[in-house]
């Protein structure tokens, strides 16, 4: 019995790094002196749709021999009020994304230094990855509301250490037209890594099995199964990879700030 299990468990894992890596073609090396505008859109995801926040911005490709796509941001809370939070955030999009149901990227978080407030009880936070919309149960267009996406990304709380990052794979409900408003489906952490550090993520879409499946590195391959109609396309057809910063209201100063600096590279998507 216990040879048998661990012969399905090899077979379930082949398996899913066989979905997760089926037949992924190079997107974009960043090798190019400007981002390249046929493959990518610039994008906001301030759910407020506001750049009141943001401070220092970039987005760029930077680096002599090893260039990569730069994306950071510092964003700062409002200080009218110790209630509450606020986010900003920002990136690439894909400029075709209904074509992409796989993809492959590195990422390099540089930087990331969200901070807390001594009058507010809850805590900043600070991260960047991909997300995308994938499908709709029912076809009832109203922008986003009911799309079922995506999202795989790496980040911290202000009340973490700040020499390591979690990185996380989760399936999310949009609740409102942009999706920022967003309920969880499922949700796996992928695990931990050193701050500075290169790590390769990947998301598929195995449609067939309704699920997605994540893989982080080497590591074996995380399927989250949905049960929800994945009959239609969704309502607001977005992948990108992105950075995002919530600071808590905070009439303290120095003024409570979120700083993420993410360099990507070699993304890959499916044939």
């Amino acid at each position: 019995m216990r040879h048998g299990g661990i012969l399905v468990v090899v077979l379930l894992t082949l398996a899913l790094s066989k979905a997760s890596d089926a037949q992924l073609a190079l997107y974009d090396n960043f090798n190019s002196r400007q981002i390249d505008p046929a493959k990518w859109i610039g994008e906001r995801s301030s759910p407020d749709g506001s750049d009141a926040n943001r401070r220092e911005v970039a987005v760029q490709v930077v680096g002599e021999e090893n260039r990569r796509l730069r994306i950071s941001e510092t964003v700062y809370s409002a200080n009218t009020s110790n209630v509450g939070s606020g986010g900003d955030g920002f990136g690439l999009g894909f400029a075709s994304p209904n074509n992409v149901t796989s993809v492959s990227f590195t990422l390099t978080m540089v930087k990331d230094a969200p901070l807390s407030c001594a009058g507010n009880s809850g805590f900043g936070w600070g991260g960047a990855g991909f997300f995308g919309d994938y499908f709709n149960p029912t076809g009832v267009y109203d922008g986003a509301i009911g799309d079922i996406a995506a999202s795989v990304s790496v980040g911290r709380s202000s009340v973490e250490a700040p020499t390591s990052i979690t990185a996380s794979g989760a399936i999310i409900l949009c609740n409102d037209r942009k999706c920022d408003n967003q309920g969880t489906l499922a949700s796996q952490v992928l695990g931990s890594v050193p701050l500075g550090s290169t790590n390769t993520f990947s998301v598929t879409w195995d449609r067939p099995t309704h699920q997605f499946i994540f893989q982080m590195n080497n590591d074996a391959p995380v399927p989250l199964a949905y049960t929800v109609s994945d009959a239609f396309a969704p309502g607001l057809p977005d992948k990108s990879l992105w950075v995002f910063g919530d600071v808590p209201h905070c009439t303290n100063k120095p003024r409570p700030s979120a700083t993420i600096d993410a360099l990507f590279d070699n993304v890959y998507v499916n044939r």
